[in-house]
């Protein structure tokens, strides 16, 4: 289940973070935690007014890759039957909600003096790389299925349609100069008329010939039955196949003409078993660069997240540099009451660079930093 966490900046009360710290403690309950921010590269008023607009599109394409990615990992969990925690989401060693709530700016690889466009760029691309990785492994592995699907269905279905090389073995069947063995599919509620005229359909029927196909390989999951069909043998003269099968088709019991060909429909087993192993080893790859990746990505979207929380936070409050920053976690059916106590506290602190009735980011605007994380 999604968990919504707020990325919050709020102006400072008397030039003092601790007293908005102060404020927001007595305020609010609980669920809030600093939220480290290191001194970062301002640039210009133009450049951090182009930056801003840039990183709501950065943000949004890296937000959703990470979240792809966290879904296909909570379906392959699900399809395996592992509950959420053996399929943890994992941010450099701990917990994707520990590596947002104690977060730390990585200075070894994004260097805060240097240009945010430029941090926010190698950001970007990092995910980029991310996401075409993904599509590549997830294309692979679509096409395994439909290659895989393909095959299961040529040896199901019904018995009037599917092949048959995997449910008739060779001791079912009749062949020499005279005689042959046909497999015919009987309605199911018509099996006790075939038994009691088969011998008649035709001259030079064998006596008590029919009976039920036995499985080629017994260790395949096959029936000789299936919701509507019943799949039986008769062995007769090879003079008399026309008239047989059209007395056959009179009475609705369908004759399915197939030669056995042993040696393909081992080929046929084998390559479904292959197909069946590469899926296996392709999901098991995947879900393990998944749970890599989703740590690379969130890691990617956290640091994205606080640029654009510094960016918006001169924009709003002004320079220098006077808010204070925390990672908020509401609690259920408690968002609007939290919103309405953070905008009557601390919505009064906005400059003239931001206004609460032109808002062009697409977003609900507040009187006061705001961003959501679900993780």
């Amino acid at each position: 289940m999604d968990t919504t966490f707020w990325l919050v900046a709020l102006p400072l009360e008397g030039g003092s973070a601790e007293n908005t710290w102060n404020t927001l403690q007595q305020k609010t309950s609980r669920g809030r935690v600093p939220f480290n921010l290191p001194e970062l590269r301002v640039g210009t008023l133009d450049s951090l007014l182009a930056l801003s607009d840039d990183l709501v599109k950065v943000s949004s394409l890296v937000a959703g890759t990470t979240q792809k990615i966290r879904r296909h990992i909570m379906e392959s969990a699900s399809a395996e039957g592992e509950n959420e925690v053996n399929a943890e989401l994992v941010v450099d060693g701990i917990s994707a909600e520990r590596f947002l709530t104690a977060f730390t700016w990585d200075e070894a690889k994004h260097p805060a003096r240097r240009p945010l466009r430029e941090t926010m760029e190698r950001l970007q691309e990092s995910v980029a790389k991310i996401e075409d990785d993904f599509r590549v492994k997830t294309g692979d592995l679509a096409s395994a299925k439909t290659q895989l699907g393909a095959l299961s269905r040529k040896a199901a279905g019904s018995l009037a349609t599917r092949d048959l090389g995997e449910i008739v073995q060779d001791s079912d069947l009749v062949n020499t100069e005279n005689l042959t063995t046909l497999c015919v599919a009987v309605p199911k509620y018509n099996q006790k008329e075939w038994l009691d005229t088969y011998e008649t359909l035709a001259q030079f029927v064998v006596p008590r010939s029919s009976k039920y196909a036995k499985l080629l390989f017994e260790k395949l999951s096959l029936i000789n039955e299936d919701g509507e069909y019943a799949l039986y043998t008769v062995t007769l003269f090879r003079r008399v196949v026309d008239a047989f099968n059209t007395a056959a088709r009179e009475n609705s019991f369908q004759v399915r003409e197939f030669s056995l060909d042993t040696e393909a429909v081992q080929a046929k087993i084998a390559e479904r078993n292959d197909l069946e192993r590469d899926i296996k080893e392709r999901r098991t790859s995947m879900f393990q660069w998944c749970q890599t990746s989703y740590g690379e990505a969130f890691g990617a979207w956290v640091h994205v997240c606080a640029i654009r929380l510094f960016v918006e936070s001169i924009l709003r409050y002004g320079l220098p540099p006077s808010f204070q920053a925390c990672v908020m976690k509401p609690q259920k059916r408690s968002e609007k009451k939290l919103r309405g106590i953070l905008a009557n506290t601390f919505g009064q602190g906005a400059s003239s660079h931001w206004s609460n009735s032109d808002d062009d980011k697409g977003e609900e605007a507040f009187p006061y930093v705001s961003f959501s994380i679900e993780i």
